[in-house]
């Protein structure tokens, strides 16, 4: 709570020093209610994951209000000052801080400091949007990035370039260790033709270290430390507890193609996912995230029945067991040490197929076939939708916790009002189970926007 008061007082600050000499000043003002119905204990899948940690399992009501302004030094360059507030009941029943950040951003880079929303990607369809190790499913991180806007070009705006980004963060939710730091990084090699052929391959990395646990006390901090962590180096193994590298090291490789043909723009993706050395040398093949995006540009602002398709692939059964390495055998999500594992708020960070146990203190659910089938349009010639289906098999994880089962999860959401930017949106969704009650339910959200 001290890092939030003290982020609010300097966005105060700086949007009351705004300078008057900048070009132009906007801004724009969100306010959105969401209600729901369901049946059973807990609401279908969709109508809880991949919300930002604004709905979680058992919430029936969720209203939350944003705002941000922007004063233009150019047409490029902006300083960006944005906070909002969320209340919902469920779990956890209170008021608190949905956004608050400050932003400074050019023609190439940004750089952001608080809690900042992430962007929606592919349309809204994906289940992990960025990557597997880091979706929309939990609120966001509160600390400081810095990343480039597109890919930076070594010549001209094609050919051979790269994007990057580099953050620190913190969890400040109740946690096993208190404190706990998250250190992030990435890079990706790009190779962009004078046509509409891009292609790119690169690295998610992150780090959970430091903080305070109940078992070992105060965990390694200070630059020794910090070096170990962002070059995964061994860690000091002076409790016996840290295994192969300082903290919990995650990562993830990535690889995208995305072109154009006829009109439709497609996208290839992969990303991987590793937890130690086994994982990097990927013995845990063929784990990870297949998909391929589709999008009608042609069409995209006609009455087209279906804009845009997603499908993708969830695999994490291999693990690398048997790989015959020492670090064989990941428990993805899951740490000895940093029992919480890879959450926040009591919410996975990652794709959220990967699930807690009943009391959400730890991941119970990591080993997964998971298809996913998304897509968009324009119904009967005005209504837009989304609809977005999901079957899954469960089998626990590496662990003494043991899961079978099947998952079949819809979400249909139809836009049925919008006038004013007041819009009203209608959702159907549901999970039919193989060792359980189906859940099904209804919800209703209400936005409107003010420029």
């Amino acid at each position: 709570m001290k890092f939030q008061r003290l982020t609010f007082t300097i966005l105060l600050l700086s949007f009351i020093s705004l300078p008057a000499s900048a070009q132009f000043f906007e801004y724009d003002l969100e306010a959105n209610a969401y209600g729901n119905y369901y049946s059973g204990e807990e609401s279908p899948f969709w109508f809880h994951s991949n919300k930002r940690g604004r709905i979680d399992e058992t919430a029936n009501f969720s209203t939350w209000l944003n705002g941000s302004a922007r004063t233009y030094f150019n047409n490029e360059s902006f300083l960006e000052v944005g906070a909002g507030i969320l209340f919902q009941d469920g779990y956890i029943d209170r008021l608190r801080f949905d956004e608050s950040y400050l932003k400074y951003q050019n023609s190439w880079f940004s750089i952001t400091a608080g809690r900042e929303h992430r962007q929606e990607k592919y349309s809204g369809l994906s289940a992990s949007n960025e990557n597997i190790l880091w979706s929309l499913n939990a609120r966001p991180l509160p600390g400081i990035q810095i990343e480039t806007n597109k890919p930076i070009f070594f010549s001209n705006d094609h050919g051979l370039g790269f994007t990057a980004s580099y953050g620190e963060y913190f969890l400040d939710d109740d946690r096993f260790v208190r404190n706990t730091r998250v250190h992030h990084k990435s890079l990706n090699i790009v190779y962009k033709t004078a046509g509409n052929f891009q292609l790119s391959a690169g690295l998610q990395h992150f780090v959970q270290w430091g903080g305070t646990s109940p078992e070992y006390g105060e965990l390694s901090s200070g630059l020794d430390g910090y070096i170990r962590v962002i070059t995964g180096q061994q860690g000091d193994s002076e409790n016996g507890v840290l295994e192969n590298a300082e903290g919990n090291q995650l990562g993830s490789y990535e690889v995208k193609l995305s072109t154009e043909i006829n009109k439709y723009k497609v996208e290839l993706l992969y990303n991987n996912l590793f937890e130690d050395g086994s994982g990097r040398m990927l013995y845990n093949t063929p784990d990870g995230r297949y998909g391929i995006y589709i999008e009608d540009t042609y069409k995209l602002e006609q009455n087209s029945w279906i804009k845009a398709v997603m499908y993708e692939l969830y695999y994490t059964r291999d693990q690398s067991e048997g790989s015959g390495t020492t670090d064989g055998d990941d428990n993805y999500f899951v740490h000895n040490m940093y029992k919480s594992g890879w959450t926040y708020e009591n919410k996975v960070i990652g794709v959220p197929f990967i699930t807690m146990n009943e009391d959400r203190t730890r991941v119970y659910n990591n080993t997964i076939v998971a298809h996913h089938l998304a897509f968009t349009g324009m119904a009967f010639g005005g209504l837009p939708y989304k609809f977005l289906g999901s079957y899954r098999s469960n089998y626990g994880n590496k662990g003494n916790d043991i899961l079978d089962n099947t998952i079949f999860s819809t979400l249909l959401d139809a836009e049925v009002f919008n006038r004013n930017n007041f819009i009203i949106d209608v959702q159907l969704g549901a999970d039919f189970i193989s060792d359980a009650s189906s859940r099904v339910g209804a919800g209703i959200k209400i936005s409107k926007v003010i420029y």
